[in-house]
């Protein structure tokens, strides 16, 4: 089972003790950057407590029919649940997808389990709402709200969960996997592992063309001049484009390629360590040369903002990027 997941070996052997002490906890946190296999291995858990194999035994590889309809997402006491394109949960829908099913007496395995992904997007009505289950939690039942936010949860609900953290993958591992598939040359297999921030989810999505997008944005980003009115539209419709409620992961993207830039800018500034945008150093080192580090730190302020802005909040997406590249541009003096 857990062999599948990449790293973690902590986390891995802390649930194969649970599993096999019979000290399973009625509520988890998984939290940790997105990914790096939080809800992966929280579906490899979900297995192993309902595994009528041999893999129960190891944690290792099992064909028994539970972990096979695990596997294909039809298990009757497995429930994982997402709100794709949802920037909110709503109450009506931890009651409908959550509550009412968790209550239900497993069907044919030894768990109920329900895997709540994005948990941090239930507003406060449903995280309330949510408490009142892992106060009084059925008997054999296991929650798992899997989060890359978790201080977006209430405390009690933190409090009320065994947490275990993730880490960002190793930036050797994320390059072998990406050697194996061999798409992309070694030197091109070590950027997208850099640009990853150690989630391979995120190095998996990444292949030349995005590389080269990459590499245009920062680019554009480096020569924009805050006056000019069409450098700032078409930069917007460039990071905009394609970007709707359900399918934002292009636009996560560029914030992520955003926000390495300027962390770049700020490494060179404080001599702090290896920018990960080897390719790029001079156009990086020579936009370092012309802000100050105030005036980074204020900027990645602002781009925070922003993304809680867009992906939290009903704010105008071209309005709320056209205000950000406005922030982000240099004026025409320092150009």
């Amino acid at each position: 089972m857990f062999e599948n997941i990449i790293g973690h070996e902590f986390q891995k052997n802390i649930l194969l003790r649970a599993a096999r002490d019979g000290v399973v906890s009625h509520a988890y946190l998984f939290s940790g950057p997105g990914g790096v296999g939080k809800r992966l291995l929280a579906i490899e858990f979900a297995k192993l407590l309902n595994c009528v194999g041999a893999g129960a035994e190891k944690g290792g590889l099992c064909e028994c029919g539970a972990c096979r309809k695990i596997n294909k997402g039809i298990h009757p006491d497995v429930i994982t649940v997402q709100f794709a394109g949802a920037k909110n949960i709503k109450v009506d829908q931890i009651r409908e997808e959550v509550e009412e099913k968790l209550f239900l007496k497993p069907f044919e395995g030894t768990f109920k389990v329900v895997i709540v992904d994005d948990s941090e997007r239930m507003n406060n009505s449903a995280q309330n709402a949510f408490l009142k289950t892992l106060e009084e939690p059925p008997s054999e039942s296991v929650i798992i709200l899997v989060t890359s936010h978790p201080n977006s949860l209430l405390p009690t609900i933190r409090s009320r969960c065994q947490s275990l953290g993730f880490n960002p993958l190793g930036e050797k591992l994320i390059v072998d996997v990406l050697e194996k598939r061999g798409e992309l040359s070694s030197e091109e297999a070590l950027l997208c592992s850099k640009l990853s921030g150690g989630s391979l989810g995120r190095a998996l999505s990444l292949d030349k063309e995005i590389i080269e997008w990459r590499k245009e944005l920062i680019v554009r980003l480096s020569a924009l001049n805050k006056y000019s009115a069409s450098d700032v539209a078409d930069l917007t419709d460039t990071v905009s484009d394609g970007a709707s409620s359900d399918d934002t992961g292009r636009l996560e993207m560029a914030f992520q390629f955003i926000y390495l830039w300027l962390r770049d800018l700020v490494i060179l500034k404080t001599g702090s360590g290896e920018i990960t945008n080897t390719d790029l150093s001079g156009i990086i080192a020579g936009t370092a040369g012309k802000w100050r580090l105030d005036d980074l730190l204020d900027r990645q302020r602002q781009l925070e903002k922003t993304w809680y802005d867009i992906f939290r909040t009903n704010a105008n997406l071209k309005l709320a990027l056209e205000n950000l590249f406005i922030k982000l541009a240099l004026s025409p003096s320092a150009l």
